[in-house]
């Protein structure tokens, strides 16, 4: 028996290789060993001329899986035909022919559909607008049954598609839910790839210039990260999403992200702004939940460092100079007060015109920001510099009204001595002196001959006082400036080691 079917199998195909030949004989082999292992009694014993139904049904899907396995080894092994124009248009035509409906989804299950993002360039970062500008390669990828042609065995690896047979074709249509502004380049047709390869998978890339949100934190600026991000979510209308479509849920269509290298920079020169740095790249995926179902989310953040090498050249050096400009008045002399206050207000100008062609080029946020904690700081050291000024003014006035008030009391006491001297000449009378001495006082007594009676104190007692005058206990301004001198740069050292520390260290990196 296994001859005779032997026999038949190679009068209908009469062109076998020798590859094909064992393979059959394996087929026939395993089939004479499932008989004896069996052991079926002979065929009249049953009602039935082939067999037992649930054997007929067995046999049947056996036989049926084994030639579409040696088609399909039969196709691998044999040339593939050189693809055409005529049979190109033939395969487009079968494919999107009427049996074809772009508003039914590939398959009744749900369709995952893989989301890859390539950054091309990022050119600019606004703090204005709280936004970033990009140009990016956006990839969506998916399976179609309906366009699957690898039963034809033609010389394609793929086929490529012109733009304008993306509408005619069902497109899971993931978009930019959060951007600003979102542009297909069109240099000069609109840049986007459509390639289907033969098991029906779908390539959809679109290269955008796109305008993105950024999460700002200006509270350690200019030592400041900042955050932009992009999320896709899947719409349901024409290939272009309008502000009408509705989105898939999870029951319909699944977007997920590449399992490799999901969002990539091909170049390292686009990570670099002329601003700021390109430091890190996240990629989520969310699923959210809604009174019509699950829809998935999925999310790209990108962290972006400043580089505030400017700001250290245009903001912290000029006040580094005003500062040290205000302290050279505490070695100029407190006689020479015009010169002292002019470097004084100059510095404090300088300082105020400075910040403000800073803060003119930022938003306006309603927190303290970390460069106005130094402007502040540096403005608080000049206006103390100016207190000191008017400290020392004022110490040196009140020096000099005491200087005067000991100088009259100097001239009114000699001017008594005279005054004594010209009575005694007057009257011609001799005084007479009388010296007592006590431990608390050592007084002289004068008697002119009318019965007046004056007291001196003693010249002992009169050059003490004088030296009293001369050496007073009160500090004066050249003394406060000499204090100033050296206490001014240990409090500004010590607000720079605080400054420089807490919030480079905050914000988590250095030049």
């Amino acid at each position: 028996m296994i001859i005779s079917y032997l026999a038949r199998i190679v009068l209908l195909l009469p062109e076998l290789s020798s590859g094909d030949a064992d393979r059959l004989a394996e087929i026939a082999a395993n089939q004479e060993n499932s008989i004896q292992i069996g052991q079926l009694p002979p065929e009249r014993t049953y009602p039935y001329p082939n067999g037992p139904p649930f054997q007929q049904q067995h046999e049947r899907r056996r036989e049926g899986g084994k030639r579409k396995k040696f088609r399909k080894e039969r196709i691998e092994d044999e040339p593939c035909t050189p693809i055409n124009e005529t049979l190109r248009k033939n395969l487009l035509q079968e494919l999107f022919d009427d049996s074809y409906d772009k508003n039914n989804l590939p398959s009744a299950n749900s369709t995952e559909v893989i989301v890859e993002l390539t950054v091309q360039s990022i050119t600019e970062i606004s703090e204005f607008s709280s936004s970033f500008k990009a140009d990016v390669w956006f990839s969506q990828i998916w399976r179609d049954p309906r366009l699957d042609f690898s039963d034809r065995n033609y010389c394609l690896k793929n086929i490529s598609l012109a733009s304008h047979k993306l509408p005619t074709m069902w497109s899971p249509n993931v978009c930019f839910v959060n951007s600003k502004k979102v542009e297909i380049h069109a240099s000069p047709s609109q840049n986007i790839l459509l390639l289907i390869f033969p098991n029906g998978t779908v390539w959809l890339n679109f290269r955008v210039s796109l305008i993105g949100p950024c999460k700002l934190d200006l509270t350690y600026f200019p030592m400041d990260r900042q955050s932009c991000n992009l999320v896709f979510e899947v719409r349901i209308d024409e290939w272009r999403p309008t502000t009408e479509s509705y989105s898939y849920n999870t029951a319909e269509v699944r977007i997920v992200w590449r399992d490799w290298d999901a969002v990539t920079i091909p170049d390292p020169d686009s990570k670099n702004l002329p601003d700021f740095e390109l430091v890190d790249i996240k990629h989520m995926n969310a699923t959210l939940v809604y009174t019509a179902g699950l829809w998935d989310q999925l999310e790209v953040q990108f962290t972006f460092r400043r580089l505030y090498g400017y700001y250290v050249l245009q903001a912290y050096m000029p006040t580094y100079l005003s500062v040290f400009i205000s302290w050279i008045a505490f070695w100029i002399d407190t006689k020479a007060l015009p010169a002292r206050i002019t470097l004084g207000v100059s510095s404090l100008m300088a300082l105020t015109f400075q910040f403000g062609n800073i803060v003119k080029n930022l938003p306006r946020v309603s927190y303290v920001k970390a460069l106005d904690i130094w402007m502040f700081g540096c403005v608080g050291f000049i206006f103390l510099s100016l207190v000191e000024l008017a400290v020392v003014g004022f110490a040196d006035k009140l020096e000099a009204k005491r200087r005067r008030h000991n100088r009259c009391k100097e001239q009114l006491m000699m001017r008594s001595d005279s005054e004594q001297q010209w009575l005694s000449r007057l009257s011609g009378q001799r005084p007479q002196i009388t010296e007592t001495n006590s431990d608390a006082t050592h007084t002289i007594q004068i008697n002119d001959g009318n019965g007046n009676v004056r007291r001196r104190k003693s010249e002992e007692k009169r050059q003490k006082l004088l030296l009293q005058m001369e050496s007073p206990i009160f500090v004066n301004g050249e003394k406060i400036d000499e204090i100033s001198a050296k206490l001014f740069p240990l409090l500004f050292t010590a607000f720079n080691i605080f400054y420089w520390f807490y919030y480079i260290g905050m914000s988590g990196g250095f030049f």
